[in-house]
């Protein structure tokens, strides 16, 4: 992209586009190159070098192009300084969309040259993004002034600052820009007393280092507007012990408050947010935390969710089949279905057992007193977690959407699926049953199990209706499973095509997916 190639001066007045007015042909450019927003994707360095293109044309188009400020709002770090300056030049007065990656940059130096033709406009600036992430060496306290600017216009801030010192606290704006709607941190702190944290509409903090609770509630208090809410923190002061948690209120409303997203957080952190601040409105909650120092006692989540029960029965009763991703024996995901249009939930649980999990889901739905039915994900197939799953009748799908790393677990810990499926387990009433008795659907196109193992499994867990027959003579009870849908890997061309179609027509099988069925769910 090179700003001052050589443009043409030649006139032809037969060209179609000479014809049109001159407020037309603005109007095609706008719609051409809309402005970006407030996306951190912004205008993209092939999009800008687009429009230095279209200023070849001719004299009139050079003109009316540096004629339209719109087109030249949004600076990013990538662009050669010489288009920076243009941007800067052409956009006239307009506000400013400024976008600072240093992994875009290659120079410390180069870096530098563009902050300083910038900073003496961040009276402009609407919307900054800055990333140290990546990107050369630099001085961080020159950085840090560039960022502390006087922008009493901003109002939508994403600062990334990972290659700082850990827990800088960085004034951004100087703290003068009173009207910033959307706020994103990410290690990096702001000072508690900024005005950027009053009226604000959406607040992401993500960092590493302790932060007070009590000046994070008083975020709500100051921001009545918020909209969405994330935080993620390992640490944070005022953290309350479950019993002084049982007896507080909802302290502050949040009417206006659609989603909450609170990660990697202590579980106690999550309660005393939950439990301080009412949320109406809210239509999906997103919570995830580490229960091992509690020794798995999911007591301070019942207390966190426990506004949420109406809304988290409604999705139990009209939302269908919820789902539950099991990363290790004890790591684990249950939440909403992704089609379910009305409240939305995730509690990503870990340090706790698959059994007590499964007791704290069980528990939980019926004190909603709604149904529960569940889609499980299993990323490694240990036999430990599979045995404990495999109890469970609400299960109604297995799916195994990648395989994990299995170096954690010894050799003989990690099953094959169709052979476990196929085990039957002697009931203590005289009878017969298999694991996940009521599974109707299994997907296992990800890890290619041969289709002569899924056959095999078919066989094993599907036995003819004479011999079923039989056994109830003799006072055994056989419970066969429910019919299935199968998701496999395969191809009904081929080598494969025989056993494909023998899979296909197996009278324990509904339906059957292979790589030439194969639809996104």
């Amino acid at each position: 992209m090179d700003p001052y190639t050589s443009t043409s001066t030649v006139h032809d007045q037969g060209r179609p586009t000479h014809r049109l007015p001159v407020e037309i042909l603005a109007c095609i450019l706008n719609f051409l190159f809309p402005e970006p927003g407030d996306s951190h994707a912004g205008r993209s360095k092939s999009e800008m070098a687009e429009v230095y293109r279209l200023r070849m044309v001719s004299k009139l188009w050079k003109d009316l192009i540096e004629d339209v400020p719109t087109l030249w709002t949004h600076v990013s770090i990538a662009y050669p300084t010489a288009v920076v300056r243009d941007c800067l030049r052409w956009s006239k007065n307009h506000f400013l969309r400024i976008r600072i990656f240093h992994v875009y940059i290659t120079s410390a130096e180069a870096l530098f040259e563009r902050l300083q033709l910038l900073q003496p406009h961040a009276h402009r600036w609407i919307t900054l993004c800055y990333s140290t992430k990546g990107g050369p060496a630099v001085d961080e306290a020159q950085i840090k002034i560039f960022l502390e600017s006087p922008a009493p216009m901003l109002q939508n801030i994403y600062v990334n600052l990972s290659a700082f010192t850990p827990g800088v606290e960085v004034d951004l704006a100087s703290g003068r820009a009173e009207g910033v709607k959307h706020l994103t941190l990410q290690e990096g702190l702001l000072p508690w007393s900024s005005s950027l944290l009053r009226g604000l509409e959406t607040f992401s903090m993500l960092v590493e280092e302790t932060v007070p609770v009590e000046e994070i509630l008083d975020i709500f208090v100051k921001s009545p507007a918020l909209r969405y809410f994330e935080l993620s923190c390992e640490r944070a002061e005022g953290q309350n012990n479950p019993t002084a948690l049982a007896t507080r209120s909802l302290d502050t409303v949040a009417a206006s408050l659609k989603e909450v997203v609170i990660h990697n957080t202590h579980p106690h952190i999550i309660t005393r947010i939950l439990s301080e601040i009412s949320m109406p409105s809210c239509e999906s909650v997103e919570v995830s935390a580490d229960f091992t120092a509690l020794g798995g006692d999911l007591q301070t989540l019942d207390q966190a969710i426990a506004q949420f029960r109406p809304r988290i029965r409604e999705t139990l009763s009209l939302g269908g089949r919820t789902k539950l991703l099991v990363s290790s024996e004890s790591d684990f995901e249950w939440s909403s279905p992704l089609k379910h249009k009305g409240f939305q939930f995730s509690f990503g649980i870990s340090g706790i057992a698959p059994g007590r999990l499964i007791e704290w889901i069980r528990n939980l739905s019926a004190l909603l007193e709604a149904p529960l039915e569940l889609e499980i994900s299993l990323t490694t197939p240990d036999r430990q977690t599979l045995e404990t799953l495999g109890e469970w009748g609400e299960v109604t799908k297995l799916r195994i959407p990648w395989m994990g790393d299995p170096s954690p677990y010894e050799s003989d810990e990690v099953v094959s699926v169709p052979n476990f499926l196929g085990d039957v387990r002697v009931d203590s009433i005289p009878g017969l049953s298999w694991n996940f008795p009521n599974l109707r659907e299994l997907d296992v196109y990800s890890v290619g199990y041969h289709p002569l193992e899924i056959f095999g499994m078919l066989n094993k867990r599907y036995l003819p209706d004479s011999y079923v027959r039989a056994m109830a003579g003799l006072g055994i009870s056989i419970q066969t499973p429910p019919q299935i849908d199968l998701r496999v890997k395969g191809s009904i061309e081929g080598g494969n095509a025989t056993i494909m179609m023998a899979l296909e027509n197996h009278w324990g099988v509904t339906s059957l997916k292979t790589n030439h069925s194969l639809t996104d769910e």
